[in-house]
């Protein structure tokens, strides 16, 4: 794992530019998260009731609440999906309806929501969770709240503490996620020149569990690949009562627990045996031979056909600078990583880095 001296220089001036051209997005998603404290409330299936929206091609949903005309709040798509999921009613007929210009669709859409609520779901309750008038989690009444904000404060605090830095962040309107990075230089393998860090994602509103990864970023093109995960918290819990604050007690110490987890699990991958296992994987990596013909029936597998053929252009392409060489399980990961930074949405883009780490092989 020796470096060059000027290899190492030039390593890590690079990886120097790529925390301070990420730390700006870290910090967007600290202050969104301490910014963006959802509203809680609970409702029966009965107690719903849905109009159409005349100001797009949508239908708001209204619940009781402190005053007597109740409250009236758009739908996010994510909360949309979970009633879709909650009711059997097909999305794709959702979908049709609110985009359908004509103003019957809606009332229609509205109608059948909740005639369904009403007759099939009239006592079941559900956790409405909103931002900015925006429902954006229609959950189940055992949906466990977790508070993002000081997850992210310990996560920011716990990595610093280790000698991490701030390098990237994303967010969504239902997730966020958070990274960390050693600003160290390695060399698992020759010429390869690679940093570790800590990957952090927690959804708010039941798009996925808090999550803690380990990553690996190859410097020279910033692929990064988010390897197996480490610590995983589903959001499910006790019932709410009536009041949803059940006892803020409880949900503070909820935090409490959740947070010194999170802190064991920092200090147990940002060392020096950590460091050894994610190098050692790179190595094995590098080690396993793949033919294009096999990494194809393994990308469309998981990966949409239009990902799966960039993957697969970018493997067979003469790339050794974007790539490292060779046809091995290590330049797939990459192939894979590449297609992910050239993505778009960070839903998706965060989606591939996790399959960039899945093809690797486990840190022992």
């Amino acid at each position: 794992m020796l470096l060059t001296m000027e290899s190492k220089t030039a390593a890590t001036h690079k990886l120097e530019q790529l925390i301070a051209q990420g730390r700006s997005r870290a910090g967007e998603v600290v202050d969104h998260v301490m910014n963006n404290q959802p509203s809680d409330r609970l409702a029966r299936g009965a107690e719903l009731s849905f109009t159409p929206d005349p100001g797009a091609n949508a239908v708001l949903i209204e619940y009781p609440g402190e005053h007597a005309g109740g409250i009236r709040q758009r739908l996010h798509r994510h909360s949309v999906q979970q009633m879709a999921q909650t009711t059997d009613l097909p999305i794709k007929f959702i979908d049709s309806l609110q985009q359908t210009a004509e103003p019957w669709a809606r009332e229609l859409l509205a109608h059948n929501l909740k005639t369904v609520f009403i007759n099939r779901f009239a006592k079941s309750r559900y956790l409405l969770r909103s931002v900015n008038g925006e429902v954006r989690g229609f959950l189940s009444d055992r949906y466990r709240r977790l508070d993002s904000r000081p997850i992210i404060e310990a996560f920011a605090t716990a990595v610093q503490q280790k000698g991490a830095l701030p390098y990237d962040g994303y967010v969504t309107d239902t997730k966020v996620a958070l990274q960390a990075v050693m600003p160290e230089v390695y060399e698992p393998i020759p010429g390869e020149m690679v940093a570790y860090g800590l990957s952090l994602e927690n959804s708010d509103f039941g798009n996925g569990a808090l999550s803690v990864r380990a990553y690996l970023l190859r410097i020279w093109c910033s692929n990064l690949a988010i390897t197996q995960e480490e610590m995983r918290q589903v959001h499910l819990g006790r019932r709410l009562d009536e009041s949803v604050l059940y006892s803020q007690r409880t949900y503070d110490l909820d935090a409490e627990t959740t947070v010194s987890a999170l802190r064991d699990v920092i200090g147990s991958q940002l060392n020096a045996d950590g460091l050894r296992r994610r190098m050692d994987s790179v190595r094995r990596a590098q080690e396993q031979s793949v033919d294009a013909g096999s990494a194809r029936d393994l990308l469309r597998k998981t990966l949409l056909k239009t990902e799966s053929d960039a993957v697969i252009e970018a493997y067979n392409s003469p790339d050794t600078q974007n790539l490292p060489a060779g046809n091995t399980t290590w330049r797939l990961s990459n192939a894979i990583s590449w297609v992910a930074g050239n993505t778009g949405d960070p839903e998706r883009k965060l989606a591939l880095m996790k399959f960039a780490g899945e093809v690797l092989p486990m840190a022992a």
